[in-house]
């Protein structure tokens, strides 16, 4: 599983530079034998010992040398009582990652209805795991100071994250939680910090909710490859970027509150986006950019509607050349270290936009730009204000 999941990493590392073109393979390993012990009456088990009934612990699990616990049936509940789950954070000797599950701190592979609640794991490869799954619920829950993941869903449907914390995993590639091939999954209410790699990870998933959940110094906070997902509600701080659409289409990102870091949202390729409602406050770069020229790729037919952005420290909104068709409707730029809107494709459309008290200009759109009418700049650093559109 190692070698899988740090190949994983390696294209999320990509991702985080230029959109996700390729899709994973779904994390489909067998399960193979983890030994011939049966779980010990409840709250009395030993690292690596598998579970086919409803367990409390009782006690602390230290030092784990391979595996901490395994699910082994539906429908199965496991209470950690506000107990840790401990690996010995290094990787386990003579385990074939090719062959077998390794170093996961509560693993389930394929099994339906589990609970897993009130407690951590720290020092694993990867905290927990689910795979194969449905209607699996993890509810708070702490995964931290694991090497690749604190945790990673793969394959899994209609399944539920609740009240955990997903922080400081382990540098250079610990993530928060890592979503692969799994659709309908709600994540709520999480405090995702301080991980080296993304907060969430999402590759390859689709109609997944992130709402009401804490992103802060994760980079990016949700590095997102998917269709129909919905990011809502969320607060981020000084994330590399609070969330970054690598490639994904319908995807929809709204009335989230991000506070510095560097870039706001970002859209680098994908079709009918909608980013909306949004308030950026400081971002160290752009509050809102489309499409990148390094290399040149972009989106289409995205929607940037009714966002407020303030202090950016470069421009408030960034529609690079490679993007087509996308509208910026009722948007709000104010304050910006460069120009409030900088617009660089000829086919987008400008409506009813405002741009106030921005360093250089308030719009900056090229020659053939889409005049909606009803823009306005102010007070900009530059005396025309608009440039190849009609602002009042």
């Amino acid at each position: 599983m190692r070698q899988r999941l740090r190949s994983r990493l390696s294209h999320a590392r990509v991702a985080a530079l230029v959109p996700l073109t390729v899709l994973l393979t779904s994390a489909v390993i067998a399960l193979v034998a983890f030994g011939d012990g049966r779980a010990q009456a409840a709250g009395q088990l030993s690292c690596g010992e598998t579970i086919t009934a409803d367990v409390t612990l009782h006690h602390n699990l230290v030092n784990c040398p391979n595996n901490g616990i395994i699910i082994g049936a539906d429908d199965v509940t496991l209470d950690l009582n506000y107990h840790t789950i401990d690996g010995d954070g290094t990787p386990a000797a003579g385990c074939d990652p090719e062959t077998e599950f390794c170093d996961v701190g509560v693993l389930n592979d394929g099994h339906d209805g589990v609970t897993l609640v009130h407690g951590s794991m720290r020092q694993f490869d990867v905290g927990a795991a689910v795979g194969e799954a449905r209607h699996n619920r993890l509810l708070d829950i702490s995964a931290s100071r694991n090497r690749f993941f604190g945790l990673v869903i793969f394959g899994t449907a209609r399944s539920v994250v609740r009240n955990g914390s997903f922080s400081r995993n382990i540098p250079p590639e610990g993530d928060g939680i890592g979503v692969f091939g799994s659709d309908h999954l709600r994540i709520l209410h999480n405090k995702v910090r301080h991980n080296p790699g993304p907060g969430i990870h999402v590759d390859d998933s689709n109609e997944n909710l992130i709402k009401r959940n804490v992103f802060s110094r994760n980079s990016p906070g949700i590095l997102m490859g998917g269709d129909r997902n919905e990011v809502r509600r969320n607060r981020c701080a000084r994330n590399g970027a609070c969330v970054l659409v690598g490639g994904g289409s319908r995807n929809v990102i709204a009335r989230n509150r991000i506070n510095k870091g560097g870039d706001g949202i970002a859209i680098e390729k994908g079709h009918g986006n909608l980013i909306a409602r949004n308030d950026i406050l400081g971002p160290h770069r752009a509050g809102v950019y489309l499409a990148i020229d390094r290399p040149p790729i972009g989106g289409r037919d995205n929607l940037i509607r009714r966002n407020f952005v303030r202090g950016s420290g470069e421009d408030a909104f960034l529609v690079r050349r490679e993007d087509r068709h996308s509208r910026l409707k009722r948007n709000v730029a104010v304050g910006a270290g460069d120009d409030g809107f900088d617009v660089n494709s000829r086919s987008a459309n400008l409506t009813r936009n405002r741009a106030l008290r921005n360093r250089d200009l308030g719009i900056e759109a090229v020659r053939g730009v889409r005049d909606g009418g009803g823009n306005k700049a102010s007070g900009n650093g530059d005396a025309r204000q608009c440039t190849n559109i009609v602002c009042r």
